[in-house]
């Protein structure tokens, strides 16, 4: 039994508590843009609605929360409305992965096997008719996938009621999630127009909205008196300045990570040099969350990368390199090596975590020669609870 922790999957990025302090106002927004559709079913129209905020600003868990609340609001109405979530960094990274993984969602009595991506979406507005059911549609790391295709993905999500013309309309909304507005770079005139100009913002959160979060979490995943106000207000402080500025997933790490220190060492609290320790080693640019969206093998050639690193003394290495010590991760692992290194390091360049200085130099985004002793094991111990899980 934990001496700190209750529960600490309530730490975890993949946790969306009921309660999401300071993001009313966008709750509202978006309560205000769907919550018709529920009344007025014969004038529903598909809205396309873009979520925009930095990294931590809980966009995310508020497009969660407010497709499980307007389910809730639908069924009171005798609708079956289902929201399906979908981060494309996990399960849409190819288009016709994202179309097969969004009709599982809704209903696995929908057959994807040999069928086109438009065949696909025929057959869940098929579906969605023949079944009198609502769909709201939210995908997440938008940008990521249009860095990969350039296959009109807004326009089709945008467009869907136009497959059946001449029925009712089923989906009342697709919501796109993005860091910033650089996607739009990747559209065309007609997706652009599509899509529309307006968007629901997320700020940063301030070092108090932090602090608010941080008591929330604590109350739900360590035991009385783990965690006492100093803590949380060293914390809040921090992640509220450069070069976190306000990313809560940061804050929510340090809590973890915090506590793990604390009961390796026989605590049952949190002291501040516990904090400190874990900051020493905080990547501000690979979170928890970050590792726990890398598909396995990308995990394996990551820690391996931090081997080679480590090794090397250097902040870049080879690619043979990498291959050397990712064979070795996998026989520490007892997982059987792929061949496509190379395929899973773009993904990694891709996500931001690693950079590629060269085409033969690869380094940890973020990390010069001088910090890369402190960064390294904080970034292991992430990548370790990445294939392990919370």
């Amino acid at each position: 039994m934990s001496s700190i922790f209750v529960d600490r999957s309530k730490l975890s990025p993949n946790y969306v508590p009921e309660t999401l302090p300071h993001r009313d106002r966008q709750l509202n927004m978006l309560f205000s843009l769907y919550e018709d559709s529920l009344k007025h079913r014969d004038e529903v129209y598909l809205r396309p609605t873009q979520l925009i905020g930095g990294v931590g600003s809980g966009k995310t868990c508020t497009a969660i929360r407010f497709g499980e609340e307007l389910e809730l609001k639908a069924a009171e109405e005798g609708i079956d409305l289902e929201h399906v979530y979908i981060n494309c960094k996990l399960e849409g990274s190819k288009k016709i992965l994202l179309y097969r993984n969004l009709l599982g969602k809704v209903s696995r009595e929908i057959p994807t096997r040999s069928l086109s991506t438009s065949e696909m979406l025929h057959e869940l507005m098929r579906y969605l008719i023949d079944n009198d059911k609502f769909l709201l549609i939210t995908l997440d790391e938008i940008g990521y996938l249009l860095k990969k295709t350039d296959e009109p993905i807004i326009y089709d999500f945008t467009r869907l009621n136009e497959i059946f013309p001449s029925e009712p309309c089923r989906v009342i909304g697709t919501i796109f999630i993005s860091r910033d507005l650089s996607f739009h770079q990747y559209l065309d005139a007609s997706e652009l127009s599509s899509l529309g100009r307006g968007y629901i913002e997320f700020e940063r959160y301030n070092s108090e909205q932090i602090r608010d979060i941080l008591v929330l979490r604590v109350d739900e995943a360590f035991r009385r008196g783990a965690v006492d106000e100093e803590i949380i207000e060293f914390i809040s402080d921090v992640v509220s300045k450069p070069p976190i500025n306000g990313d809560v997933r940061v804050a929510l790490d340090i809590l973890l990570y915090s506590g793990l220190y604390a009961e390796r060492e026989g605590y049952s609290s949190i002291r501040p040099e516990h904090v400190r320790m874990v900051l020493g080693e905080t990547h501000p640019f690979i979170t928890s969350e970050d590792i726990l969206g890398i598909s396995e093998n990308g995990k394996l050639i990551l820690l391996a990368l931090t081997r080679a690193l480590e090794a090397n003394r250097t902040a870049y290495v080879s690619l043979r390199e990498i291959r050397e010590f990712y064979h070795l991760v996998c026989e520490e692992e007892n997982v059987h090596p792929v061949e496509e290194v190379e395929e899973e390091i773009q993904d990694l360049i891709d996500r931001g975590i690693v950079v590629m200085k060269s085409l033969t130099q690869f380094g940890i985004t973020g990390v010069t020669a001088k910090d890369l002793d402190r960064f390294l094991t904080g970034l292991r111990e992430k990548i370790y609870y990445g294939i392990s899980g919370f």
